[in-house]
């Protein structure tokens, strides 16, 4: 009998990669003795490295304070502090912060904030939601509702409420719907310059900032999605920043913490926050979790924003963009290789395929070369990427690439033979 079910994984002759014992900046230490490199940011989440020792520190000392507070009726000061700085960072207009405790949450809140704010505003005739085609969200069932039907959420179909999906990065589409349809929607929802689940898609700034221009004439709230995104992962601290535009609402998590604990934040406007303002309860967001503001994730959160600024995270994501450009021409002589692309702290490419496919198994071939070579990545299908730490040192990552180009090459070699 497994001693976990894990998730994303078809549990039938599943075995473990291995069973951290430790892990230190880019490194997983493992029960059997080899240090393996953390590829992915064990799910997109260290952005600093893993038991950096601030955040521990900052965690510990919270811990030995106060551990849970319901914030229904509280406050407490690791919160307060992280909404004063996430005020002073988010995207212009973007004043009012609601917890909950993941990145699906976040969405959920955004989503149910857009149904009753366009309520409370006298459009209760809008029904629809927008979102893009290969889009993920999240697991929830509000979430995976907006994100592109397919092997995520099929089964699930008859919980999910329909959604019109728009094909990503195409903006006379967009214009089309906003003109066709714009006065019948919510909201739309975007992950801004990068989808992730979906296969690591990318879309330029003039898109993100049309769509957004289209759903402000239309009267529709638009949705960044920044949970992978957010936390300097495209170049600048949000996706959003490179578009010139700010959205209605921002969906945030994963980095947030440096990757210790979990935190969701869904942000929104002023404008927004006085719709749910009332003389009774009814008007109110009626929406909570039993863990939204936890102190020690806060005070988690607020280490980590202290330290992407003082140990200028964006400039070392900025030299990991210079070091992946400078790689991709030896991927592109690969033969079989699609897309190869870099944005920020991001790197990847299609195997054996132009588009992205979830279940094809190239990708896994590739990993299981690196991984014989102590590299751990974790491919969307044929999509292989990068999305290390950004404490990574050039050496590292420098390595790390050349050996993921040497598995590429020789899976591709093999089968030709």
């Amino acid at each position: 009998m497994n001693e976990i079910w894990h998730p994303f994984v078809q549990m039938r002759g599943f075995e473990t990669k291995g069973t951290v014992v430790r892990a230190e900046g880019s490194w997983l230490y493992l029960s059997d003795g080899r240090r393996v490199f953390d590829g992915i940011s064990s799910w997109w989440v260290n952005i600093l490295g893993h038991s950096h020792p601030v955040i521990v520190e900052a965690i510990a000392k919270q811990a030995a304070t106060f551990d849970q507070v319901i914030i229904a009726d509280f406050s407490h000061a690791p919160a307060v502090e992280l909404t004063e700085r996430l005020r002073k960072i988010l995207p212009d207009g973007l004043e009012q912060v609601f917890f909950s405790d993941n990145g699906s949450t976040s969405v959920e809140v955004a989503l149910k904030m857009a149904v009753q704010a366009q309520h409370s505003r006298g459009e209760s005739k809008r029904a629809r939601f927008v979102a893009f085609e290969g889009s993920y969200h999240g697991d929830t069932a509000g979430a995976m509702s907006v994100g592109a039907r397919g092997v995520f959420n099929e089964v699930f179909e008859p919980m999910l409420f329909d959604v019109d999906f728009l094909p990503y990065g195409d903006s006379s589409a967009v214009l089309e719907y906003c003109n066709q349809h714009g006065s019948e929607v919510i909201a739309m929802i975007m992950e801004p310059l990068i989808q992730g689940a979906g296969g690591i898609a990318f879309s330029d700034p003039e898109f993100v900032a049309l769509s957004k221009k289209a759903c402000s004439d239309a009267g529709i709230y638009f949705i960044a999605d920044e949970v992978m995104t957010g936390w300097g992962r495209t170049g600048t601290l949000f996706a959003m920043e490179q578009t010139g535009v700010s959205p209605d609402f921002i969906c945030l998590s994963k980095g947030i913490t440096g990757g210790t604990l979990a935190l969701g934040v869904t942000a929104t406007t002023q404008e927004v926050y006085d719709l749910f303002l009332g003389d009774d309860k009814s008007s109110a967001f009626l929406h909570g979790h039993s863990y939204s503001g936890n102190p020690i994730s806060c005070a988690a959160a607020n280490a980590t924003l202290g330290l992407i600024e003082s140990e200028r995270m964006l400039e070392k994501v900025e030299t990991m963009e210079l070091l992946y450009r400078q790689w991709i021409p030896r991927f592109e002589e690969i033969p079989g290789l699609f897309t190869v692309r870099a944005r920020g702290g991001i790197f990847a490419f299609e195997i054996g395929g132009s588009g992205a496919d979830y279940l094809d198994p190239a990708g896994h071939r590739v990993a299981a070369r690196v991984l014989k070579e102590n590299i751990y990545i974790r491919p969307l299908g044929n999509t292989v990427y990068l999305m290390p730490p950004y404490c990574v040192s050039h050496d590292e990552l420098n390595q790390v690439l050349e050996i993921l180009w040497d598995a590429t090459k020789r899976e591709q070699s093999s089968g030709d033979e």
